[in-house]
């Protein structure tokens, strides 16, 4: 018998999604392990890469009016679309009202273009094996092995974190801005922390190549050779320099702050709407 991927997904999901055209040997290796893991029969269906801020989230019922879609009971697709861009488009424009390089010269503030001199990178700093069990988080779990990318937790990345958490209803990681769920030693609360990643397969934890220590193996050549750094275009690493005129940190452009329904299993996963970052707002 195949075993099979089949966990259910909840809510509403916020991704950061890097720029297409940067991505497609990343996307390579997603499929490679998507096949060596049992393909669509063992319920590995495709995704798109992307680093999730928020999981298992939902819309602001408040927002439907302003937003154009009525009163907010509404929970038809133009609805969710219309809710969801609002939204968006409220956290990027405070995003980039935030990373603005204000300069003041004779009393006359200039601003500049967010993101003219510090682009939102994803910038992986390692590749990470991840069991994660049906049994795991009090039954939570996905009963899976995932492959993943471990992220820098650049500031512009943790900023854009910080606002969307704060814009969007609490979701199933984070919980509310405002909760005190956690503690340190000192016995004053501490936010849950945000971990950046992009998981590049989501294996079922009973699959062949899992149960071998094939995909475990595989991971921790990938992390040992760094190969994942070969996945990112040379045009990219040749522009990157940091402002002391050294070589920086290389990722891929982010490219689209985006809202996708989460509800179900992979293959059910639909876009609600994708904001460019360099939109106009």
């Amino acid at each position: 018998m195949t075993s099979k991927f089949s966990f259910k997904f909840s809510g509403f999901s916020v991704w950061l999604e890097p720029d297409p055209d940067q991505s497609s040997q990343m996307i390579s290796e997603m499929e490679y392990l998507r096949t060596k893991c049992g393909g669509s029969e063992a319920g590995q269906h495709t995704f798109v890469p992307h680093c999730t801020l928020l999981y298992n989230t939902s819309l602001d019922p408040n927002e439907g009016e302003q937003a154009g879609g009525g009163d907010g009971s509404s929970c038809d697709d133009q609805t969710k679309q219309q809710q969801g861009e609002y939204m968006l488009r409220q956290c990027l424009e405070e995003y980039h009202k935030q990373t603005a390089d204000t300069t003041c010269n004779d009393g006359n503030h200039q601003k500049q273009k967010p993101n003219d001199t510090k682009q939102l990178q994803l910038i992986p700093t390692s590749q990470y094996y991840f069991p994660y069990p049906k049994t795991a988080d009090n039954g939570k779990g996905f009963g899976c092995c995932i492959s993943l990318l471990i992220l820098e937790t650049t500031p512009q990345l943790k900023l854009l974190h910080d606002i969307v958490r704060n814009r969007f209803p609490p979701d199933e990681r984070h919980g509310d801005s405002s909760d005190n769920d956690c503690d340190n030693s000192n016995g004053e609360a501490e936010e849950p922390r945000f971990r950046p990643h992009m998981a590049l397969i989501y294996a079922p934890e009973d699959q062949e190549n899992v149960t071998n220590g094939w995909l475990e193996k595989y991971t921790e050549q990938n992390e040992e050779e760094k190969l994942y750094e070969k996945w990112i275009p040379a045009k990219q690493k040749d522009q990157t320099i940091d402002d002391d005129g050294k070589e920086g940190a290389v990722g891929w452009n982010a490219k689209y702050l985006s809202l996708w329904s989460t509800e179900g299993t992979l293959d059910e996963w639909y876009p609600i709407f994708k904001l460019d970052l360099e939109a106009t707002l």
